[in-house]
């Protein structure tokens, strides 16, 4: 994984720092369990916040589809979104805290909330368009697409699969802004929780 993370020119000497002091001063430190966490925490701290936010994008994107293939009259509860919105949320601002305390940078954890936010829902964007189309004649009874059949009547277009998908792609200029916007408020939470963990462990406080 780390090979798969770290630029070529660069995995030769990553790799053997992080063995060399993982050998030498972690395992004799914390024994071999705390040891291992360790060594995993700093290759996740390679994943960009892109490749978090496309992987998590993917995954929610998926769950998705599955749910749509079970359920595809079934509309979304407003406990089922809050809990949507919270993963979103939690998931954006561990990303930009990690990416602060990696160079002690509220700078970073802003710029990695703004990355994994509007990666994600980028990728959401993209799944929802696979959705639209395998699940078009099921989900268009949604009581959710009221409003969007109504405007295709109106439209005049003569195909419904058409006028959905062009309003998708319209969207996703949009939906990817909002993710990056929600994703600077992640990463503005993130570098504060830093700076708030940095002072406190202070030795001159």
């Amino acid at each position: 994984m780390l090979w798969l993370l770290v630029r070529a020119r660069d995995r030769d000497t990553v790799a053997g720092d992080l063995h060399e002091e993982y050998l030498l001063e972690v395992l004799p430190a914390r024994g071999p369990i705390r040891a291992r966490l360790w060594y995993w925490r700093q290759v996740a701290s390679f994943v960009s916040p892109v490749m978090l936010g496309l992987a998590f994008g993917a995954v929610l994107g998926v769950a998705n589809l599955i749910d749509t293939a079970y359920e595809p009259l079934s509309d979304d509860s407003a406990g089922a979104m809050l809990t949507y919105i919270a993963i979103l949320v939690g998931v954006w601002t561990v990303a930009a805290l990690a990416a602060g305390r990696r160079r002690q940078s509220f700078r970073d954890a802003i710029v990695a909330g703004v990355l994994v936010g509007g990666a994600t829902l980028a990728m959401c964007n993209l799944a929802n368009y696979i959705r639209v189309n395998l699940f078009l004649d099921a989900i268009r009874d949604r009581e959710d697409w009221r409003n969007l059949m109504a405007r295709y009547r109106e439209s005049h277009v003569q195909s419904l699969r058409v006028f959905v998908n062009y309003d998708y792609l319209k969207a996703t200029v949009a939906v990817t802004s909002l993710g990056a916007a929600a994703g600077c408020v992640s990463g503005v939470v993130g570098g504060a929780i830093n700076a708030l963990m940095t002072w406190a462990s202070s030795p001159s406080r």
